[in-house]
């Protein structure tokens, strides 16, 4: 008896897409013959599931995607815009995953299984969902931070706008271990105010986040500031570039530009993006809100007799309502954006997972109202603006009678 392996997903895959094995058996012709797949998942000595594969009719191999089941032991880490420990990075554990295949085979009049014969090397999952062409191309090494500079979990513009009260930070994928990461601010001729170095020794998940806007910079306890002081981010600042690495840089650089609404309150939304990460984008021209009401009533008999009367008042009630629900709506709008900040809003229209900035808080949305998305062109659409009406996650309820 022998399995060959003749394909297996990435080493480190998006486990929203496609993760297929491609298998041989010489043992394909036996009665109820099917292949058997033990996926065992972070290091568990009991596997998670089996399948039972039947051969393709036309060339007898054994083809499974195993994405299903390993995206159900995946959810996400949103940066907390009040952690208990202000660290100067953090793990997000809840973002990959560890996981081997082990393959078998059954058969026989009296079906016999024979599990293990051959057994995968461990690979690893993220909770990414990428379009097709990107899939096609993924490759892990672009961002895997292990001493030449990487990418960071993102597909955001450079020069992302932000506000002093704004929370956000960057995932990435440690490959060796880092110590630090650098924060360097810049006046508005260009000419730099300070240079920060913070820990982040302390993480060792796959993927791991730093504290990139304002609030958050600001959130970091002094003791995890190896060079510099809080506040990191003050009013004198026109920008500031982040990065991953000291003295030897091994991300790229991403640079943010402050900018405050003069007239209007600002709205920071939160959101998973197609790389599993977490982005943020401020809204600059305010919001409004809007309240739907749903009520259901129903009539009643009241009881008119007092002692040996029939008495009407006005204050009888022979319609009650027994049921209101609230459910509100925000509108946002957004100031003048790049076309390239326009193709990558996509994701958020598209995003599983949103919330609103409140404060310190972070409030869940149930979803963006838009069942379609025109991505703007320069060339054609001049300046450009966006607006998004977001439904909370959640409803209130009011008194029943």
């Amino acid at each position: 008896m022998a399995i060959v392996i003749n394909a297996t997903p990435k080493d480190f895959a998006p486990v929203y897409n496609k993760m297929e094995y491609l298998i041989t058996s010489d043992n394909t012709a036996q009665p109820n013959f099917a292949h058997l797949v033990d996926i065992y998942i972070n290091g568990s000595v009991t596997k998670t599931v089996r399948l039972r594969i039947p051969v393709r009719p036309s060339d007898s191999k054994g083809k499974v995607d195993i994405h299903r089941v390993l995206e159900s032991a995946l959810t996400s880490n949103v940066g907390n815009p009040s952690p208990t420990a202000d660290e100067g990075t953090y793990n997000a554990d809840n973002s990959s995953l560890t996981y081997i295949v082990k393959f078998g085979e059954e058969y026989g009049a009296t079906v016999v299984q024979y599990p293990d014969l051959t057994v995968d090397s461990s690979r690893k999952a993220f909770n990414a969902s990428l379009e097709k062409r990107p899939f096609i191309d993924w490759d892990v090494t672009e961002y895997e931070m292990d001493g030449v500079t990487k990418k960071f979990l993102t597909n955001m513009p450079d020069n992302n706008k932000v506000s002093l009260n704004s929370h956000g930070w960057l995932y990435y994928k440690e490959e060796t271990t880092l110590s630090m990461f650098s924060v360097v601010t810049f006046d508005s001729a260009g000419a730099t105010i300070d240079a920060f170095k913070i820990d982040a020794s302390t993480t060792s998940a796959d993927i791991q986040y730093l504290p990139s806007s304002p609030a958050s910079l600001n959130n970091i306890d002094n003791a995890n500031i190896i060079l510099g002081a809080q506040p990191i981010i003050d009013s004198s600042v026109a920008y500031y570039e982040v990065y991953v690495g000291a003295p030897s840089q091994v991300s790229e650089t991403r640079t943010f530009v402050l900018e405050e609404s003069c007239k209007y309150n600002t709205n920071t939304l939160i959101f998973q993006n197609n790389l599993g990460a977490f982005d943020s984008f401020t809204f600059y021209l305010g919001d409004t809100s809007t309240t739907a009401i749903e009520r259901k009533d129903m009539k009643v008999n009241v009881d008119t007799v007092v002692g040996t009367d029939i008495v009407y008042s006005m204050n009888e009630r022979e319609k009650v309502t027994y049921y209101t629900k609230k459910s509100t709506t925000i509108k946002l709008m957004s100031d003048w954006i790049t076309e390239a900040e326009s193709n990558w809003l996509l994701e958020l229209i598209s995003s599983p997972e949103i919330y609103l900035q409140e404060g310190n808080e972070l409030t869940a949305v149930a979803k963006i109202k838009a069942t379609n998305y025109t991505k703007k062109k320069v060339v054609r659409d001049k300046l450009f603006k966006i607006d998004v009406e977001l439904e909370l996650g959640y409803d209130d309820y009011r008194q029943r009678i």
